[in-house]
């Protein structure tokens, strides 16, 4: 388990990494859900899966999650990477403030890869100003063709 402090704004947001357990999937899953329902910055999903589904693919033995608590003991976020891809979610309220690229930088420190990867809407630059931050480099564009 890692803590960690974080100036911002001179307050000091405290928070730690912990292994994501079984009881933070709901929170976890409502993090997704609010990011997929409130903004149009989704880019590998067609349709919110079902809360079964998405337990299923995101904690397997491939899958490495950690969850985000603040100093008092609430979940504010979490990180994760499957094989190398790395992904974040942080509460509407922790966003903006250094968390989650300190959060990603922690993951990644504590499993090490040759190679990481993000898949990012290009609407979404606090994303891509999170993974620039953190070194990552644009590799190339996935395109979207509605029928409908």
């Amino acid at each position: 388990m890692s803590i960690l402090g974080l100036e911002n704004n001179s307050q000091i947001l405290n928070w730690k990494l912990r292994e994501s357990i079984e009881e933070d999937y709901p929170f976890i899953y409502g993090l997704i859900e609010d990011f997929f329902n409130n903004t149009n910055l989704n880019v590998t999903y067609l349709s919110l899966e079902s809360y079964e589904n998405f337990v299923k693919r995101n904690f397997s033995k491939e899958s490495i999650n950690y969850t985000i608590i603040n100093e008092g003991g609430d979940k504010i976020g979490h990180v994760h990477m499957i094989q190398n891809e790395i992904g974040y979610f942080l509460a509407p309220e922790y966003r903006g403030k250094g968390i989650g690229s300190q959060a990603v930088k922690k993951m990644m420190e504590l499993n090490p890869r040759k190679t990481y990867f993000a898949t990012i809407n290009n609407n979404n630059i606090q994303s891509i100003n999170l993974v620039k931050k953190l070194g990552f480099k644009p590799k190339g564009t996935i395109f979207e063709k509605n029928e409908f």
